[in-house]
């Protein structure tokens, strides 16, 4: 490997949430001193992800097979979508084992920074999902930031005409943006959903 390649290497690890330079460097050095056992097991890992994982056409969770295993579930409640940001928070319902319905992956949140826009949201495919499997209510868990909230809001208003139930997970001041959906507290939180409301109604209630 020469230098212009290890520091293109470098350079890439880098590009990882929360890697700088630094621990890009020490990351690439552990893997070239572990390449039998780690280097190369992990490039033959992401070589296959890469080719393997795919959107679900229906719900836009990660998986091999689309509609993903969730949504092909026989045992899962089909009339029930809890709408989130990210995989993550996907992972996070699973683990705690509350949620027994659908997902719908909106895969961001509204930011004028981040580029993110209404459109970005696809809020025409959730509307077809909605009428077309006959969903009887919708769980809003995003984030209790003002791009979570603001989202929220853009989702009902857009739902408003199809009368259906809409529930949103209660904000705890003493959380900070996904801590709702990745601490022990799931549980609590998942529970709270039940403050529910109809779209419709002139007040969206936290």
């Amino acid at each position: 490997m020469s230098q212009d390649e290890l520091q293109k290497f470098i350079s890439l690890i880098s590009r990882l949430p929360s890697i700088g330079q630094r621990s890009a460097q020490r990351i690439a050095l552990y893997l070239l001193k572990n390449k039998q056992e780690l280097m190369l097991p992990l490039a033959e890992s992401i070589n296959e992800t890469a080719h393997v994982v795919k959107k679900c056409q229906n719900c836009g969770i990660l998986d091999t097979i689309s509609p993903c295993k969730i949504c092909s579930s026989d045992t899962r409640s089909q009339t029930t979508i809890c709408i989130v940001e990210d995989m993550a928070d996907v992972w996070a319902f699973e683990r705690s084992g509350y949620h027994n319905g659908l997902y719908h992956v909106i895969g961001g949140l509204l930011s004028a920074s981040k580029n993110f826009t209404e459109q970005d949201l696809k809020l025409n495919h959730l509307k077809q999902r909605i009428e077309k499997n006959n969903i009887q209510e919708i769980i809003l868990a995003l984030s209790a930031t003002i791009e979570g909230q603001t989202t929220a809001l853009v989702i009902k208003d857009s739902l408003d005409e199809l009368k259906i139930k809409l529930a949103k997970l209660k904000k705890d001041p003493e959380s900070t943006e996904k801590e709702i959906l990745a601490t022990e507290n799931e549980i609590t939180y998942l529970e709270s959903i039940h403050e529910n409301f109809y779209i419709g109604m002139n007040v969206f209630r936290t």
